[in-house]
């Protein structure tokens, strides 16, 4: 069979995205494109195309097309706690914000990078516990030029910590809950017979682990068809996990980094990998990655 031409493939896109822009659709009402670059940047994808095709133009401390690469990062990553338009959630609102006037691209890399400790917000490079790759950040920050000087937003109200601990409290005399344990058989590992260093762990965490529970472990992604409805989060651990026991702590988390597990629910689209079972890390690297996780939740 004859393999197609790669640049004969994406001209092929192209034409097609500038066939599309010439005769597009009306847009429909109460429907808004996301991720969306801020209104006068890149209103369509096609000069991100172009330009990624040709040479780009710079704006706002970057290229359109690193812009919009940035803008799909942002939703993936940070709108959870910065909103989908920088308005601001949990976490302080990035559109128009006067930092951004202030501070340049190589200061916000590095809050990016490395977090503020002291605050929630956790480091983001793979590095450093993070899952995305320094490119990434690059781009997410050239999405973050996008958001500056354009209108303003109102920021969400988030919900308050009085509301969340009503929510989530156990009901009088409920049962104690079992201790979460994986859904695959199987006992603990070698590694938690060796010794394991948390800054080695750091790393193998943010390519291996933060891309489902989040950069530090604070922030599971969202799981589809799983009762929970998220990858847990490891920053603060289930408590059925955690141990004061430092040798059983690291025993209950080794079972599924080990042999790995599938959610309950009906279909759920994550499921966690058998690091050990799969040959996908070795025992001390697990063991690396057990002595991180515990170092997240205090335990050094």
């Amino acid at each position: 069979m004859r393999k197609q031409s790669g640049i004969g493939i994406l001209g092929a896109l192209l034409i097609g995205a500038l066939a599309a822009a010439c005769n597009a659709n009306p847009p429909v009402p109460g429907l808004t494109a996301v991720p969306t670059l801020a209104p006068g940047l890149t209103p369509t994808l096609i000069s991100a195309l172009s330009g990624a095709a040709s040479s780009p133009t710079e704006s706002g401390g970057g290229t359109q097309a690193i812009a919009a690469a940035g803008a799909a990062v942002f939703e993936q990553n940070c709108s959870l706690c910065h909103g989908r338009q920088g308005e601001g959630v949990s976490g302080p609102a990035l559109r128009n914000n006067p930092y951004f006037r202030t501070a340049g691209d190589d200061q916000v890399v590095a809050t990016i990078a490395g977090g503020r400790p002291g605050t929630s917000m956790p480091a983001w490079l793979q590095s450093n516990g993070g899952p995305l790759t320094s490119p990434q950040i690059s781009d997410v920050v050239a999405f973050l030029h996008s958001l500056q000087n354009v209108p303003a937003l109102p920021s969400a109200t988030p919900v308050s910590a009085t509301e969340e601990a009503t929510a989530t409290a156990l009901p009088p005399n409920a049962p104690t809950p079992e201790p979460a344990s994986p859904s695959n058989p199987g006992g603990p590992g070698q590694a938690v017979s060796l010794q394991g260093s948390a800054d080695s762990g750091r790393g193998l965490f943010g390519q291996d682990c933060a891309i489902c529970h989040g950069p530090e472990g604070v922030q599971g992604m969202a799981n589809p068809d799983s009762d929970d409805g998220s990858v847990p989060v490891l920053n603060p651990i289930d408590s059925t996990i955690a141990n004061a026991d430092p040798k059983i702590f690291a025993a209950n988390v080794d079972l599924f980094v080990e042999h790995g597990s599938v959610p309950s629910g009906a279909g759920p689209l994550l499921m966690m990998p058998p690091f050990g079972d799969g040959n996908l890390l070795t025992q001390q690297q697990i063991a690396d990655v057990i002595a991180y996780v515990l170092s997240l939740n205090g335990v050094k």
